[in-house]
This record gives structure tokens, C-alpha cells and sequence, in this order.
């Protein structure tokens, strides 16, 4: 009895090891771009490896609160995107699911501009202009409510437009207001960015929670 217990112990092993291939796979390819990336700004830009791997608190030594809102708010990003990502799984209509897609393409460059600084360092630093910058997002969102306009005026779409709202006043703010005190300039600013980021948050809940459900009373 215990040999036969052994065996399909193992077998069960096998398995398990066999239906994990491809996330294997994808976990390793990640990781070798990342090294990659990291070996080539290391040798070809010279960058110390420490810089490339470390936490920004301990490079700068800074205490572990500095950039508290900003950390925070990129792991609302990272939220949104998951929540996105994960429910397409479970929805089946097609305008929805592009939708939702569209929506997690988005909150993920978004992310990745707030945590890499994309308008306010790296596409200046390329030689382009801030304000064409912000004209490519305007257009961009601009393509993407057109796109879904219908379809978003079927969902919670106050909370859509409350984060926009609050996107547009730090953004204001940021441009027009940016030489006053810093309880305006930075905690104002900030602060719409990161009320704008938690109603992104709620809206695509909210609004992927809908789609999950009707799906639900379709098949039913």
C-alpha cells in the first residue's frame, strides 16, 4: 500500500509539473528580459547594478514614508490592471471584453508614467516637448471614449468622469499653478492625481463586476 501511495503521490507530481509548463516558460521569459534590460543599461549606459535593483529609499537614503502617496497610488494602478486582466476570463461579449482590454492597455501605460516619470523625465529628455505629450494622451483618451462612449453611459460612468475630473484639476494645477506654495503645487496636485486613480479603481470594480454579472444571468 505505501509503493502505491508513493507512486501516485509522484505521478500527481508529474502532473501537476507537466500542466505548469507554459506558466514556466512565461515566468522565465519575464525574468530574462528583465536581466537583460538591467545587464544592458548596466554595460552599455554604465549604470551601477545597485541602482538598477535597489528600493529609491535605501539608493537616496530617504525614509521609508518619502513618496508614500506616489508608492500607493502605483499599486492602485497595478489594482485596476489586475482587476481588468483578470476578468476577461469570465466575459464573453466582445465589445465588453475590448472594451476591457482597451481599459487595462491603458491603466497599465498610465501606471508606467507615474511610476517612470514618462511626461515629466523620459519623453523630455527624447527631445519632445511636454505639451505634445500631454496632446498624445489627450488624443489617446480622446480615441478611447469615442471608441466606448456607448458603452461607458451603460455603466457607473459618474465615477469615470469624477477620475477625469480629478486627472484634469492635477494636471492644472501642475501646469498653471506649479511657482505657489506647496501645499497647492504638490499636496493639491497629488492629491487629485491619487482621488482621480481610487474613482479609475471603483469605476472598473464596479463596472467589471456588471459585465461578470450579466454573463452570469446570460448562461442562467
Amino acid at each position: 500500500m505505501d509503493s502505491i501511495s508513493y507512486f501516485i503521490k509522484v505521478s500527481v507530481l508529474f502532473k501537476q509539473l507537466k500542466s505548469l509548463l507554459f506558466t514556466f516558460r512565461l515566468i522565465f521569459i519575464v525574468v530574462l528580459i528583465m536581466l537583460g534590460i538591467l545587464l544592458g543599461l548596466h554595460y552599455f549606459n554604465d549604470v551601477p547594478i545597485e541602482v538598477l535593483t535597489n528600493d529609491v529609499a535605501v539608493l537616496g537614503k530617504l525614509p521609508i514614508y518619502a513618496g508614500i502617496l506616489s508608492q500607493i497610488g502605483i499599486f492602485l494602478w497595478s489594482a485596476t490592471a489586475a482587476i481588468c486582466l483578470y476578468s476577461l476570463q469570465f466575459i464573453s461579449n466582445k465589445k465588453h471584453k475590448t472594451f476591457i482590454w482597451a481599459s487595462a492597455f491603458i491603466t497599465i501605460f498610465l501606471g508606467f508614467d507615474d511610476a517612470f516619470m514618462f511626461h515629466e523625465i523620459l519623453f523630455p529628455s527624447l527631445g519632445i516637448l511636454q505639451k505634445v505629450v500631454f496632446l498624445c494622451y489627450g488624443i489617446l483618451m480622446s480615441f478611447y471614449f469615442l471608441s466606448y462612449f456607448k458603452l461607458i453611459f451603460k455603466t457607473d460612468f459618474i465615477l469615470l468622469g469624477l477620475a477625469m475630473i480629478s486627472f484634469g484639476s492635477s494636471l492644472f494645477i501642475d501646469n498653471l499653478m506649479a511657482n505657489t506654495t506647496p501645499y497647492v503645487s504638490k499636496l493639491l496636485e497629488d492629491g487629485f492625481k491619487f482621488l482621480g486613480i481610487l474613482f479609475w479603481l471603483g469605476y472598473f470594480v464596479k463596472t467589471t463586476k456588471q459585465m461578470i454579472g450579466l454573463e452570469t444571468l446570460e448562461a442562467s
